[in-house]
């Protein structure tokens, strides 16, 4: 065992040196230190959408945010957001190929460029607010080179990533606490774990970070995004959005968490080439670990549309029976199919042979659009298993992104 955790931390730090890009950053005088007002987000769960209520929280006081998120679900510009707008692909080619040239062929990840053009794109674009979202972890993400922050915020931590983040609760938690800072102050969401939460709360005190405590969103207060869960990811949104403006408006608070959206989280198509083709209920969402599927298990508990019928395709390392498992209650019929574009995908028929065993008669399919042809369009469907299947759904459907 102890071998095993050794080989596990020995290849983590080799795949993600923060040393290439330190010395890239270096040839562009460092522009991730010279950010105003830098918020730095991790967790397994959730980053994405706090950020995403925290951003629109801010503009409805009239501050001006850049975002860095990731993946994208169909335009790589999702990635990089310049105060309300998908940078342009004139500036991001521009940025990009500044960096090719810079990093003079030296050995680089695709996520470090891509964060590496957020860094020069902000500071080309200043705003008044810089989030950025970690990728895999925290301690050795690519963000993480940035040492100048206004505040860190850690969301539920979960199982995800194990083969680069290990299959310990406290393991995981310690990675992601690897954006804390010394005196730094640090808004820690609800967790589900205590091991978790132990771990955070210990590393923040040795870093003498200042835990902000959650100050709730009410129940009765309407969300952009659907599920409940959300409410978690809103109120830490609305802490750290009370942390940054002192004198914060709660009708522009409502405003902003009202008018929130996410795609590709709980997204229920009202237009498009799919909800064209079914006229009925269809739901897309990019959960693909144990507490996404939790999330959807209690989304289709409060709905009263019956049983669903589900399209799926997971990514080879991920553990799809139990997966399916959580809410197989609520299933009628599986669709299974490999994810375009993905040679990491699960095949259609190890997905069936996965599933066969829960007793669904599980359909295979060569194509997202030959699944939605034999699902029957009386029935809800929902969409799901992987961000990536979530973007390729949205790209059929022709759904727009901004």
């Amino acid at each position: 065992m102890k071998n095993t955790k050794k080989n596990l931390s020995s290849t983590l730090n080799r795949m993600f040196d923060l040393k290439r890009l330190n010395f890239l950053m270096d040839k562009f005088d460092n522009p991730q230190n010279n950010l105003n007002n830098v918020i730095h987000i991790a967790g397994t769960n959730g980053k994405g959408s706090t950020a995403t209520f925290l951003k629109e929280i801010l503009e409805a006081h009239d501050l001006s945010v850049n975002i860095y998120t990731s993946p994208h679900l169909i335009y790589f510009n999702e990635r990089i957001r310049i105060n309300k707008n998908l940078i342009s692909d004139e500036n991001l080619i521009n940025i990009l190929e500044e960096i090719e040239l810079k990093n003079n062929n030296n050995p680089i990840t695709f996520f470090e460029i891509t964060t590496a053009a957020a860094f020069v794109a902000f500071k080309q674009f200043p705003s008044d607010i810089n989030i950025f979202e970690t990728g895999l972890g925290g301690r050795l993400d690519a963000t993480n080179i940035i040492e100048n922050k206004k505040l860190t915020i850690i969301t539920k931590i979960g199982f995800d990533h194990e083969e680069f983040l290990g299959n310990k609760i406290e393991k995981i938690a310690k990675e992601k606490a690897g954006i804390l800072r010394e005196n730094i102050p640090v808004i820690i969401a609800k967790q589900s774990k205590d091991l978790a939460l132990k771990t955070l709360v210990n590393n923040a005190k040795e870093l003498n970070s200042k835990i902000i405590q959650i100050d709730k969103i009410s129940k009765d207060t309407k969300l952009g995004l659907a599920g409940d869960f959300q409410y978690e990811n809103a109120s830490t949104a609305f802490t750290a959005a009370k942390f940054l403006i002192p004198s914060i408006s709660l009708p522009k608070v409502k405003q902003g968490l009202a008018r929130t959206s996410w795609s590709g989280r709980i997204h229920r198509l009202t237009d498009g080439t799919i909800f064209n083709l079914r006229k009925n209920i269809t739901v897309i969402d990019g959960s693909h670990n144990l507490d996404g599927a939790i999330v959807l298990n209690q989304y289709l508990k409060k709905q009263s549309f019956g049983k669903w019928n589900l399209i799926i395709g997971m990514l080879n390392n991920r553990e799809i029976k139990d997966f399916v498992n959580i809410f197989k209650n609520h299933i009628n019929q599986i669709y299974a199919i490999a994810i375009p574009e993905q040679k990491n995908s699960l095949s259609a028929l190890d997905i069936k042979n996965k599933l066969d065993e829960f007793g669904f008669n599980t359909c295979t399919s060569n194509s997202l659009e030959n699944a939605l042809k034999k699902a029957d369009d009386k029935i809800p469907l929902l969409i799901t298993g992987s961000l990536y299947l979530a973007g390729y759904a949205l790209k059929f459907n022709e759904t727009i992104i901004d």
